[in-house]
């Protein structure tokens, strides 16, 4: 997707074509093992220990300034798992 932020200076944009025949904005989400594959079981297992984390130790988080990156990771996530189920029975996977 389309980094907003991005301090990482070698990581750029990706996938921002991703949904689009579609009609969705598949662009977010992770790709797995660096094989630009974005696996939906992996991904949210991803968002469930980001979750946990933020939840038990978001004040520590917090204290070291990564808890808003921590957070807007999660989004990015939920953002790409959201969208790639766009109604009743449909599923967008690779």
């Amino acid at each position: 997707g389309k980094l907003q932020g991005n301090t990482i200076t070698w990581r750029g944009d990706s996938a921002l074509k991703d949904g689009q025949e579609a009609g969705l904005d598949l662009s977010k989400g992770l790709y797995d093992a660096g094989d630009h594959v974005k696996f939906g079981l992996p991904m949210a297992f991803t968002a469930t220990v980001l979750s946990w984390a933020i939840l038990e130790y978001g004040d520590q988080m917090n204290a070291a300034k990564q808890l808003a990156p921590a957070q807007d990771a999660l989004k990015w996530i939920t953002d790409y798992l959201v969208n790639a189920h766009p109604k009743d029975n449909v599923l967008y996977i690779q």
